[in-house]
């Protein structure tokens, strides 16, 4: 499970889970697909503050964003990232620390400012 909050909306937060093989649609992908994506403005800089609640670390990994971060329990870390262009952005936990968590999946959605805005 991960979970998500957007800090300038407070009401806005989600869990995102990995979607069973059993429920994959056709072209999405087994391993990486998720059922809430976390959608971000194109070519806006975004702070992300990461940390985690249960085993020793999570490496966050969002290879074609150049992303890899530690989540460790009662630490706070941050990054920052910036999408170039629209599309889908996919990465998963590289750090197996425990069963079945090197199949925690990452998908970010970049989508242009005007279409985040609403």
């Amino acid at each position: 499970i991960l979970n998500y909050e957007y800090t300038e909306h407070e009401e806005l937060g989600f869990d995102s889970y990995i979607t069973p093989t059993a429920d994959l649609k056709p072209g999405k992908l087994r391993f990486l697909d998720v059922d809430n994506q976390t959608i971000l403005p194109v070519e806006i800089p975004i702070r992300i503050l990461i940390s985690s609640e249960d085993v020793l670390t999570h490496e966050l990994t969002i290879p074609s964003l150049g992303l890899k971060t530690d989540a460790i329990p009662r630490c706070l870390n941050q990054t920052t990232l910036t999408t170039g262009r629209p599309g889908l952005y996919y990465g998963q936990c590289s750090e197996i620390c425990r069963s079945n968590h090197s199949f925690i999946p990452i998908v970010l959605e970049s989508i242009p400012l005007k279409n985040f805005e609403t």
